[in-house]
């Protein structure tokens, strides 16, 4: 007993041994729950299109004959949806750059929408199911759209449509956020991807071409050879219409295909991912929105993420492809490559990373070409804009100093509140024109116009009321403009 005593001890307090106190044990240890649901069959899908939309060779016809065959409109979707929601009033976006061919989409929506039904079941009663059989209306909404924030779900529903088809844009306002059903549809245009990378490849290989020059030059001269291998880290963006041409190029930059480049590309390698802002799609840049800190970042796990991701996908041959030597001495050049039609939304990701090289693909002129933006200029405007304000509003200049990192404002120690406070802070110190009290109002009443922009969803009320709350603070009346767009005259 004494042997059996020492090998399980008892507690002092009694208290956690059931056998000694003959207490019923606590409640067991949850277990984690499992659930598992059922893989859906293709054809139970949702999304998968019916048969008398899938296999109307009228319709794949017309859409072949009547719209460019590089912009997938995505009409048999757009079909789909309408009939699924029993839409008979229908509105349709567009951006300017489309708008031409938004005649031609309605003519199609209005020409198939229900015509190629098949028979409704019936319900119990022997009655046939109350479904529309026609579009009775289709508007298409001519205001200028500019971005994703110009959905204009509220114009929509004053026309009284019940379902807007939204194009050309992501989704950045979520469809739980709209008032009526929205579909978007992102227009992909399909694009040469090859010359690209060869645009791309044939670019620093010239670049090489000319260091070898100089290096050759400097051997003559004695010097020792100073050309070690370049490795190009490229970050491909660009707009949601070239979102696949966007994951398409940066494997074939992986892939290592240099057959027909010359013999000087040995010393060039290539190593290309695709930058993500969330919620944004992969590689997709919006002006308001683009990938931050790219200079910073840690390239080479960023690389291993994405030929991860690649290999899960069955990509296997291109992942291992691109897997090269590095010579100790390489030098590392990180680069964007953007490709776009036009600076705006290249603009806001040479904004977010100042110090990075942007070379710009135009798809349509099939050109590269380096850009530039000024920095330092404009975040100057910008700081000569906000002065003049303050001193319209007998408000003193911060005493905060800002400095300039990589031609980026570096406000350290202060949070985006203490930026937006100090631009209508009080006085920190009394002048002899003004009082010391920290209640003094200005000597004339001042009111200052707040243009609220109407356009879409681009307006912010709670912005707005943030910027009234602090003018009031200081005794300044606001009045509020709403503008759907600010014109230069």
């Amino acid at each position: 007993m004494e042997a059996a005593d020492e090998k399980t001890p008892q507690p002092s307090d009694g208290t956690n041994s059931v056998e000694t106190t003959g207490k019923m044990p606590g409640p067991a240890k949850r277990m984690p729950r499992i659930i598992r649901r059922k893989k859906k069959s293709s054809s139970a899908d949702a999304n998968d299109l019916p048969a008398h939309i899938r296999n109307n060779t009228q319709l794949h016809h017309i859409i072949n004959t009547t719209l460019p065959k590089d912009y997938e409109f995505e009409i048999p979707k757009t079909l789909w949806r309408i009939e699924k929601a029993n839409a008979t009033a229908i509105a349709l976006q567009l951006p300017e750059g489309l708008l031409m061919y938004a005649s031609t989409i309605g003519d199609i929506l209005i020409k198939f929408a229900y015509r190629f039904q098949p028979p409704t079941p019936q319900d119990g009663e022997g009655r046939k199911k109350d479904r529309p059989n026609e579009i009775k209306s289709l508007s298409i909404l001519g205001d200028v759209t500019y971005g994703a924030c110009c959905i204009d779900d509220l114009s929509a529903r004053a026309l009284g449509c019940d379902l807007l088809v939204h194009y050309g844009h992501s989704c950045l306002v979520p469809l739980t956020c709209t008032v009526i059903p929205c579909l978007y549809i992102f227009v992909e245009i399909r694009v040469d991807v090859q010359h690209l990378v060869d645009c791309v490849k044939l670019t620093f290989l010239e670049e090489e071409n000319e260091r070898q020059t100089i290096n050759t030059r400097e051997e003559k001269e004695g010097r020792e050879d100073c050309a070690p291998t370049r490795i190009i880290e490229a970050l491909v963006m660009g707009t949601v219409q070239f979102r696949s041409a966007v994951v398409e190029s940066s494997q074939r930059l992986n892939g290592g295909d240099n057959e027909s480049t010359s013999s000087s590309l040995e010393k060039i390698q290539f190593q290309a991912i695709v930058p993500q802002a969330k919620p944004l799609s992969p590689g997709e840049v919006l002006g308001c929105t683009a990938p931050s800190g790219l200079a910073e970042m840690n390239f080479e796990e960023a690389l291993s993420r994405s030929r991860r991701r690649q290999a899960r996908k069955g990509q296997g041959e291109a992942v291992d492809a691109c897997e090269k030597a590095v010579n100790g001495d390489a030098v590392k050049e990180r680069v964007m490559i953007f490709l776009a039609d036009g600076r705006f939304h290249l603009e806001a990701a040479m904004i977010s990373n100042p110090s990075l090289r942007a070379l710009r693909y135009d798809p349509y002129s099939k050109t590269l070409t380096e850009e530039r933006y000024e920095i330092v200029k404009m975040k100057k405007l910008r700081r000569e804009a906000i002065i003049s304000v303050r001193h319209i509003l007998g408000i003193s200049a911060p005493v905060q100093r800002v400095d300039m990192v990589g031609g980026m404002p570096n406000p350290s120690n202060h949070c985006a509140d203490d930026i937006a406070n100090s631009v209508l802070q009080r006085q920190s110190f009394p002048t002899e024109h003004q009082p010391s009290s920290d209640h003094c109002t200005p000597k004339r009443l001042l009111t200052v116009g707040i243009i609220l922009g109407t356009l879409g969803r681009q307006g912010n009320p709670a912005i707005l009321s943030r910027i009234r709350s602090l003018l009031h603070s200081r005794g300044i009346r606001s009045m509020i403009i709403l503008l759907s767009e600010i014109f230069p005259q």
